[in-house]
């Protein structure tokens, strides 16, 4: 009885120290890709991490890629921080490659423009209002019923081909039930033969299957890392993958 109980105790302080090394690791990783991704912003500056923002190893991610694989074409669902950084990554780095961010807030949207404007970044990215509204069936799964106003998009995109990253954190998952699902379909016409699709928040259900029915359709290479997914359709590339801190001891 006593040695069960010493077994049973045992187990449960090595899984505690597990998921307090998992956590200390996890803080750490964050810590340093926040720091990473801090570099393209020297001057005074503050750019909002509210707890809707997208992880700084999700845009360190995202920023990885467009450099090392020259992305021409990046649109944004769903504008935050990201759109800061993403901007100026291809304003340092003068990378040759046109910025589109597409949020449906009509006060954040105007505040989003005045703080780029504050840091000249006005000029490398195109914010575009898009409401949300009823989602045609073509382009919607199961029982979503909004997403940004294709009217609108339709006449920004008609002249856009070969999209080749696509970033998607909008709109909000409570606007309705799988509200992220159609940036794929929508797109799915217009992406050019090597793409990158990140998908954040995949910790939530609907997300997760979000993600693994666009690698149905795209026939890709799905991976989950830790809050979000990466979709590819070219695995010979270059791993962009955020530089990854050793486990740490306690």
């Amino acid at each position: 009885m006593i040695k069960k109980l010493k077994n049973k105790i045992k187990r449960l302080v090595d899984t505690r120290v597990k998921l307090l090394k998992n956590q200390q690791r996890l803080n750490e990783q964050t810590h340093f890709n926040y720091n990473q991704i801090s570099q393209l912003f020297k001057e005074e500056s503050f750019i909002p991490f509210s707890a809707w923002a997208m992880s700084p190893s999700t845009i360190l991610h995202v920023l990885n890629d467009i450099s090392i694989n020259k992305r021409k074409v990046v649109i944004e669902f769903g504008a935050g921080a990201s759109t800061f950084y993403i901007a100026k990554l291809l304003k340092v780095l003068k990378v040759d490659a046109v910025f589109y961010s597409v949020e449906s807030d009509a006060i954040w949207v105007s505040e989003l423009r005045r703080q780029l404007e504050i840091y000249n970044l006005q000029d490398y990215v195109k914010i575009i209002h898009a409401p949300l509204v009823e989602i045609e069936k073509d382009f919607s799964y199961k029982d979503q019923k909004v997403w940004y106003d294709i009217a609108v998009l339709e006449k920004v995109f008609q002249d856009v081909s070969k999209i080749d990253l696509i970033l998607v954190d909008g709109p909000f998952g409570g606007s309705t039930p799988f509200a992220r699902y159609s940036a794929y379909p929508f797109l799915q016409s217009k992406l050019a033969e090597n793409i990158s699709i990140y998908l954040d928040d995949i910790k939530r259900p609907h997300e997760r299957e979000i993600a693994e029915s666009w690698q149905n359709n795209l026939n890709g290479h799905l991976r989950f890392i830790e809050r979000y997914a990466v979709l590819t359709n070219n695995r010979k590339g270059f791993d962009v993958t955020p530089f990854q801190l050793e486990d740490l001891p306690l």
